[in-house]
């Protein structure tokens, strides 16, 4: 009988190549809409870093993605700017210190990052769930509520 040690380790395991099937097919598909996978990373932490951004001086600088991306703020500007030119980014000046630029993604951008999300979570898992049965299905929703539930609830 496996123990609880070794079952966690499988699942780690499985959970990983799961995590790399989809990066590799997130990238793929990023490659057929024209974008370098560092671009397509950038346009992902913009979409986040705009998640709670209610007007235009929260929105991220320059220098604060280059920090959460750990890049140096000049090759993150030469990114920016090649995202610029395919119309998914534009950089603002912030109105109280024009030394500082901010980013925000283009409705372009946003349309794009939600196709390629569509492309592989939603069609991507549609095809593989239609090869499962309803049992699998539901067994496999229950368990991944649960885990998220048990480690989100954890105390340090």
């Amino acid at each position: 009988m496996e123990t609880r040690e070794f079952k966690a380790l499988k699942i780690i395991e499985n959970w990983d190549s799961i995590n790399k099937i989809m990066e590799l097919k997130w990238h793929e598909i990023a490659q057929q809409s024209n974008l370098s996978l560092e671009q397509f990373h950038l346009l992902i932490e913009l979409d986040e870093l705009e998640l709670n951004v209610s007007n235009e001086t929260q929105l991220p600088s320059v220098g604060e993605i280059a920090s959460n991306i750990g890049n140096a703020p000049n090759t993150l500007s030469e990114r920016i700017k090649r995202l610029e030119k395919k119309g998914l980014v534009e950089k603002i000046k912030d109105k109280s210190d024009l030394r500082v630029s901010r980013v925000a993604l283009t409705n372009e951008g946003r349309r794009l990052i939600e196709s390629i999300h569509n492309q592989v979570g939603k069609n991507l898992l549609n095809e593989v769930l239609e090869k499962m049965d309803e049992e699998s299905i539901d067994n496999l929703s229950k368990s991944l509520d649960q885990l998220l539930n048990y480690l989100s609830n954890r105390k340090n």
